[in-house]
Parts: structure tokens; sequence; C-alpha cells
């Protein structure tokens, strides 16, 4: 999707981006992805309409329910407007959700449901390969599914239904390999490739301060050390037992 002015504008506003980085490209859903879900409710409100009609048709004309023919009809009608318009909210949904390529991540928009949203990013730096599959009706109808793997344990991302995926798949990895060209250039701020910090130098003199300070913290201890054991052997030796001070009585 060709990105104008309008929609860089509102994808700023929206998505946690630099106002300098750069959108590249923008996917959205292919119209496959919203027909299934019309298909699915226009088969439904046929079997609804039929079976009514069925219904109503069963026992000639003297039937009891060929009399409430037309209210059956009218409420069969009535459920078949609200399953369209249910399956209008889910369609809406995924008109909203998008895939934005820029020149430094890739982000996809989700619509859970019509209050809630979900902003997935991943940096092009942690991005190791793109996949892409497509089954039967994909090929036939150009749509597929889109695989990022991410190296290590981050979880891989996958974008489903999107139009032209080779296409897609091709400029996510381009914009990879320009944004790896750029960190290894040093076009762009980054911590790859910068020396290593050196410890500062230690002045001799100082030095040997500081051993003879350790020494004598050390010797203290070491005094304190033997000056308490020497007390506690003074005291937990017993003393001679003193002499009578008055004579013994003679018998």
């Amino acid at each position: 999707m060709q990105v104008t002015q309008k929609t860089n504008t509102v994808l700023h506003q929206k998505l946690p981006i630099d106002a300098d980085e750069e959108i590249l490209a923008v996917y959205k859903h292919h119209w496959f992805a919203y027909a299934v879900n019309w298909i699915i409710g226009v088969i439904v409100v046929t079997i609804i309409m039929t079976l009514a009609y069925i219904l109503t048709s069963i026992g000639g004309a003297d039937s009891t329910i060929v009399t409430y023919r037309s209210q059956i009809l009218a409420v069969a009608a009535v459920f078949s407007v609200l399953i369209l318009a249910g399956t209008f909210v889910p369609v809406y949904l995924r008109m909203q959700e998008q895939v934005v390529l820029t020149d430094e991540a890739v982000l996809q928009l989700l619509r859970p449901s019509l209050f809630a949203n979900k902003i997935d990013q991943l940096s092009l730096r942690h991005i190791s390969d793109v996949s892409v599959q497509q089954d039967f009706l994909g090929t036939i109808f150009g749509y597929g599914h889109i695989t990022i793997e991410t190296p290590g344990e981050q979880n891989n991302y996958h974008f489903s239904t999107l139009n032209n995926p080779q296409v897609s798949a091709r400029e996510i990895i381009a914009a990879h390999e320009n944004f790896d060209a750029a960190l290894h250039a040093g076009r762009m701020p980054t911590t790859l490739g910068e020396p290593v910090a050196q410890a500062p130098a230690i002045d001799p003199e100082q030095y040997r301060q500081f051993l003879q300070y350790q020494q004598m913290v050390a010797q203290q201890q070491q005094d304190q050390t033997a000056g308490t054991a020497t007390n506690a052997q003074d005291q937990t030796t017993p003393g001679t037992p003193a002499e009578d001070s008055e004579p013994r009585q003679q018998r």
C-alpha cells in the first residue's frame, strides 16, 4: 500500500514510533479475509429463510402454520438482518488491522474488539528470516501468510491473509538488510562495535599504602581474636581450692 502524507501523519500519531522514523510500507488483509465473513453470514441467512419458507408451506392451505406465515417470515427476516449486522462487526475490525514497516521496526495493529487495540512491535535487528505460506485458495487469489522468525527464545510474528505476501516479505527483508548495514556503517546511533572502556591506571604508591592498610587491619583483627580467646580461657580455668582459714579442732 502506498503511504500517503495523510496516512503517514495518522500513523505517526497512532504508533509508538519516532517523529523522524520513516514509514516504508503499509500492508492490509486481502479482500478474501473479509469475503469469508460475508459468505458465512449469507449462508446462515439463506438457511434461516429457507427453513422458514419450508416450515410455513407444510400442511397445505388449511394448516395452522400457514395462517401465521407472514409473521414467521417477518421474524426470520429480522434475525437475518441481525446476523448480517453482526457479520459487519468482524469485517470492520479486520479492515482496521494492518502491518506497518518502518526503517527501524515492523508493527502490527490488531483490533481484538470494538473497544480494544493491540500493537505488536519488532525491531528490524531482531529479524532472522521471513517465510511465506500459501494454501490452495491463497495461490489462486493471491494472498498468503507471513512468518517473521526471530533468534533465540523470542516469539515469532505471524501476519495472516496479506495481499502479495512475496512482495511484502522481500520488502521486510530489504528493510532489515538496510538497517543492519546502517548499524555497521555507523549511520545510526548504536553501541554495536564500540571499544570497551579501559580501567584507569593505578598509582603504585597508593596501591602500596592500600596493601599496608589491609595488613594493619588484618593484624588488629588477629590481636583482637587472640585477646578474646585468652580472656575466655582464664574465665574457664578452675582455681586452687583455698585452705581453711581456721585450724582444725583437736579431738
